[in-house]
């Protein structure tokens, strides 16, 4: 998938999920860590962790399994142990699981992506949501010519966001970023760093006066305004580049997955 080249680069170990997911005939397991980022809440204490976690996918079996942890709404560390959970086919990529447990651990993997996100209900009452690095590859980005009002709809560009151990500062990577309104690819990613990241009731905000990039100042971006809702499920926002101003709308899962 070409506008995921900066993801699957840079997480090796997910390139093979989706071919072997789709195999007709699997036979082997994998096993990885994942930097896992979680957000607890209890409806009035906030708590974001980041965790490394394993997670063993059995392709014969089609199941997956978590172990790992995160922090609940109080700071305490819950252990994140699972029994291998059936992957329930939701859409053409997108594969659902639930452990069935007192724990209420449910959620999603899309295979073409290697997106995970799943909620955790322990008995203490607190709600985690909990993901893989926050990759949005179902968005469409508006951008716009104010001056003439002229604009473009592109659904080439992915957002990756990562966020540091604390959760205060990101990074945001996009792909195929066409920074003019006539739709041109001209560099397949940038990369920002030191953005604002602050976890909220329902997902994360991102905000930036101005950030620039390594690869030339011409891409340098300001008014950075993004908000992932609905507990991280669904992006929105914006930002300028070259005057222009560009709008973001879409879902970490193709819509009908969620």
């Amino acid at each position: 998938m070409k506008k995921l080249s900066f993801y699957l680069l840079g997480l090796l170990a997910m390139t093979m999920l989706s071919s072997c997911l789709s195999n007709d005939e699997p036979t082997n397991k994998q096993s990885y860590n994942a930097i896992i980022n979680c957000r607890a809440t209890d409806g009035t204490k906030l708590v974001f962790s980041q965790t490394t976690t394993k997670v063993e996918i059995d392709y014969t079996a089609m199941t997956i399994q978590f172990t790992g942890g995160y922090k609940d709404a109080d700071g305490q560390s819950q252990n994140l142990p699972t029994a291998p959970m059936k992957l329930n086919s939701w859409t053409t990529t997108v594969y659902q699981f639930s452990s069935g447990e007192a724990n209420g651990l449910k959620g999603y993997i899309d295979t073409s992506t290697g997106m995970i996100y799943f909620t955790v209900t322990p008995s203490n009452g607190t709600h985690a949501y909990c993901t893989t690095h926050l990759l949005y590859a179902y968005v469409t980005t508006t951008i716009t010519n104010p001056d003439n009002g002229f604009h473009y709809n592109s659904e080439s560009s992915a957002y990756l966001f990562v966020p540091d151990a604390e959760g205060k500062v990101c990074s945001m990577s996009i792909s195929n970023f066409s920074p003019n309104t006539q739709g041109a690819v001209e560099i397949n990613e940038v990369r920002y760093n030191g953005l604002t990241f602050t976890p909220t009731a329902t997902g994360y905000t991102i905000t930036a006066a101005q950030a620039q990039t390594p690869n030339s100042s011409i891409y340098t971006i300001t008014d950075v305004n993004i908000t992932l809702d609905n507990q991280g499920m669904v992006i929105n926002g914006s930002f300028k580049c070259r005057d222009l101003e560009f709008s973001l709308a879409g879902n970490l899962y193709p819509q009908g997955s969620n």
